[in-house]
């Protein structure tokens, strides 16, 4: 593999998480197509409507944690739900901006792609340490709601963001 295959592949596929999450960005709920149609293929499995969650689902789910909280805590409970869908709406806005990033980085000859390479394979490599977790990997956190689709996810994109990682660390020395 040459150093310029190297980098067109390491910069296409960062777009991988773009694709996925972008529609978050609009509607944070929306993640629920990820959970419906994309994790039950981990299990592994097909996805089946009659499983699915729906818009109705989702909101009564957020109910029941602002619920849970206890009541002298009601306010930071719900910023607590404001906050993580907000910040998924964030990282749906970051995954857009490597996409961008990516598409720029294409134009650019070879020789002026080093800083694309340089924080992409950086977050390639945390990314590839971030699934690693939920296959097992102990020493890198803990997630304190790991599901089975979840860790299966972990089994294969840790490898898949390692490689990803190396190819913009070859293209970056290269």
């Amino acid at each position: 593999m040459t150093v310029s295959l190297a980098s067109t592949l390491g910069l296409l596929l960062c777009l991988a998480p773009a694709l996925f999450h972008a529609v978050e960005i609009y509607r944070p709920l929306w993640a629920r197509w990820m959970v419906n149609w994309v994790l039950p293929v981990f299990a592994p499995g097909l996805p089946r409507p009659s499983k699915a969650l729906t818009h109705g689902d989702q909101i009564a789910m957020l109910d029941a944690a602002l619920d849970a909280a206890p009541k002298d805590k009601a306010p930071v409970g719900a910023d607590y739900i404001f906050l993580m869908l907000f910040e998924q709406r964030q990282g749906a806005l970051a995954f857009l901006a490597v996409a961008a990033g990516v598409v720029y980085g294409l134009t650019l000859p070879l020789a002026d792609r080093h800083a694309l390479h340089f924080v992409f394979g950086i977050m390639a490599l945390l990314f590839a340490l971030v699934n690693a977790n939920p296959a097992g990997v102990p020493f890198l956190g803990h997630h304190p709601r790991m599901s089975r689709n979840g860790r299966n996810v972990g089994l294969v994109f840790a490898p898949f963001w390692a490689a990803v990682a190396g190819l913009n660390g070859w293209a970056f020395a290269g």
